[in-house]
């Protein structure tokens, strides 16, 4: 995700080469992976949506509105209901049909939600919240219900899901 150039670099995995540039909203900040539906989702923090992009053609299918003002600074996708999940720094989380790439769910999350992570264990989508709420939010993958919310250290900026330990 390039923020200053409003796109996305395609690299070649094999060979480290930039096969192309795909437009984006203003400012992407990040960017996940679909593999089911094979589609990649463009957190766009300027231009409050996200952009989805076919992988088999690298162009642009969808954008998805996230509300004026959202802010989306992350996203990330539920392999087993098929959704991504977009963090909006307004303290929503919008929830993306896989298939479809319609808006299903805003749920309300913690203050300046920034990143989102999936744990496919248990079904849950965390969010940390980087503003003074300094916490994560834990959505319910199925219904996309909010769970009590976990704290954390101040000004949380990133998460990542251990497999192993299911941490």
């Amino acid at each position: 995700s390039n923020d200053g150039s409003d796109n996305i670099t395609v690299i070649d995995g094999a060979t480290n080469s930039v096969l192309r540039t795909v437009p984006t909203g203003g400012e992407p900040d990040a960017s996940c992976y679909n593999s089911t539906n094979n589609k990649v989702y463009s957190a766009n923090y300027g231009g409050d949506g996200v952009t989805v992009i076919s992988g088999a053609n690298d162009s642009v299918v969808a954008t998805v509105p996230t509300g004026l003002y959202s802010s989306p600074a992350g996203v990330c996708w539920n392999s087993v209901n098929n959704r991504a999940y977009s963090a909006n720094e307004d303290g929503s989380v919008t929830v993306i049909d896989g298939v479809t790439n319609a808006v299903i769910d805003t749920v309300t999350a913690g203050d300046e939600p920034y990143a989102a992570c999936y744990n496919p264990a248990d079904n849950k989508v965390y969010c940390i919240n980087n503003g003074a709420s300094n916490d994560v939010t834990v959505i319910d993958g199925a219904s996309n219900s909010v769970l009590p919310d976990i704290v954390s250290g101040g000004e949380p900026i990133a998460l990542c899901y251990n497999s192993r330990n299911r941490r």
